[in-house]
């Protein structure tokens, strides 16, 4: 019989977290049979108790593992398929949410029918010498709305689980220096210094060498974006009608990064690290004469300040404030525009968000 697994990397924030889990289980949760959670964090007891309870809750459809640290995202990836039992699995992320019921099922049939091996979405997210020679290689086309490249994204990934484990294993960003060969571009020689790359590009070429684009089935990623209100206005990508989910990005650095206590230390950290004293944020993160650096901002705290405000209330109220007033160091020192935060939060609950 066939079964199908979600592997989700999970990076501590438990309102978050919540919230994904409602978008989960009102969209999708029947359409698969475990989805399995693998939470990393240094957070608090207390935190960490709730998170717990929130997985824990369902053991027959959430297998649920908990790194009281930090792994790198390839590494959680990883852990996720070794865990994994079930034949087809597909990679999601916490920032991304299904707004229509049906198309994970849809996304799985096409690799279960024998049509596909893989579903994915294109993704640069490396050093341009890649991409270069990775067109040159397999001849895929950079074209469409969103995100283009020879690379899939780490979420609504759908492959056969022995697939993604033919790699080497290795779903972590990488480097190369020059003179270094990418033996899946066809013995590629790296000409420039060194060349970047971020979370399962090397996987996704180790990938390419085994797939055909024939069997691939491209799917848009449907990426959020600092110009989603003008999107909205013009009814195109999220707001195109079509959207079968949204992948947020970025949103994981908030707990443990720019959401931070009084003392310089984000709130995920907070037990474990020494006061700093007054906390600044970077200016390097926001360039406050930006107004396009700004609505980035915006668009993140949109959906923490949403993550809050549907919280259940009774639950460690002592990290809601601290987790409030982050958001609201945030604006202040971003100067961000409350009128704008708010106007985002309405415009994606048109997408049932």
């Amino acid at each position: 019989m066939r079964s199908r697994a979600a592997i989700l990397p999970f990076p501590g924030d438990p309102f978050l977290l919540r919230y994904w889990l409602q978008n989960f289980y009102d969209k999708w949760a029947d359409e698969i049979d475990k989805l399995y959670i693998i939470c990393n964090t240094p957070a608090e007891a207390s935190v960490v108790e709730y998170l717990e309870f929130l997985c824990t809750d369902d053991p027959n459809k959430i297998d649920y593992t908990f790194i009281d640290h930090h792994e790198q995202h390839g590494d959680l990836i990883g852990m996720g398929l070794e865990k994994a039992t079930e034949e087809f699995v597909v990679l999601v992320e916490d920032d991304a949410y299904v707004i229509k019921q049906g198309v994970m099922s849809r996304c799985f049939e096409a690799i279960e029918s024998g049509q596909y091996d893989l579903v994915g979405s294109k993704r640069g997210s490396c050093h341009p010498e890649i991409l270069i020679a990775a067109q040159n290689k397999y001849g895929i086309a950079y074209d469409g709305e969103g995100d283009q490249g020879p690379n899939f994204w780490p979420s609504f990934l759908f492959a056969r689980r022995e697939l993604l484990l033919a790699t080497d294993r290795d779903y972590n960003s990488r480097a190369w220096v020059q003179g270094d060969i990418i033996a899946p571009l066809g013995d590629y020689e790296v000409v420039a210094p060194i060349i970047a790359s971020d979370t399962l590009v090397w996987a996704s070429l180790q990938l390419r060498a085994m797939v055909p684009e024939s069997r691939i089935c491209y799917v848009n990623q449907y990426h959020a974006h600092p110009d989603d209100y003008k999107h909205f206005e013009d009814h195109r990508y999220l707001f195109d009608g079509q959207a079968p989910w949204c992948h947020i990005g970025s949103l994981s650095s908030g707990v443990s990064g720019a959401i931070m206590d009084d003392q310089g230390r984000s709130i995920a950290k907070r037990t474990r690290e020494e006061p700093h004293g007054e906390t600044v944020l970077p200016s390097a993160w926001c360039d406050i004469t930006s107004d396009f650096a700004k609505m980035e901002w915006e668009r993140r705290v949109q959906w923490w300040l949403t993550f809050y405000e549907t919280r259940d209330e009774k639950e460690i109220p002592e990290y809601a404030e601290l987790y409030k007033k982050g958001l609201d160091r945030i604006i202040q020192q971003f100067q961000l525009r409350e009128k704008r935060i708010r106007q985002r939060q309405e415009i994606y609950k048109t997408l049932g968000l």
